[in-house]
């Protein structure tokens, strides 16, 4: 049997989304998407990653990390298109987070496709 955790912290699981990429992201009438995402674990924003100005092929490098995860809930992330007044949600990605590192993609509603890794550990 293994011995209760001591320290909350050391009991903790992690969550890290990383290797954000898109593919295709579309046109507006502005031009090519100045694209970012933005990621949520349960309804809590973990943050969003640089705006990548006139990219249809957009990588980003940012990491986004919770501490306290649990397998079963989801994460979401939302790839927007940054302009002047109102930013366009360009399509929105869905996982139930599982233990373990994978790799998952997915279409988005206005075109294009995100994506992503995550590890559950």
């Amino acid at each position: 049997m293994a011995p209760p955790c001591v320290l909350l912290l050391l009991c903790a699981t992690q969550l890290r989304v990383s290797n954000l990429r898109a593919k295709g992201l579309p046109q507006d009438v502005l031009g090519i998407t100045d694209g970012y995402v933005k990621v949520f674990y349960r309804s809590e924003l973990l943050g969003q990653t640089e705006v990548r100005k006139n990219e249809a092929n957009p990588w980003w490098r940012e990491d986004f990390v919770y501490v306290y995860a649990n397998p079963n809930n989801p994460v979401r992330l939302e790839v927007h298109d940054k302009d002047l007044i109102w930013d366009d949600l360009v399509g929105t990605c869905h996982a139930v987070v599982q233990p373990g590192t994978h790799q998952d993609q997915c279409e988005l509603e206005q075109g294009g496709v995100l994506f992503y890794e995550y590890t559950l550990g």
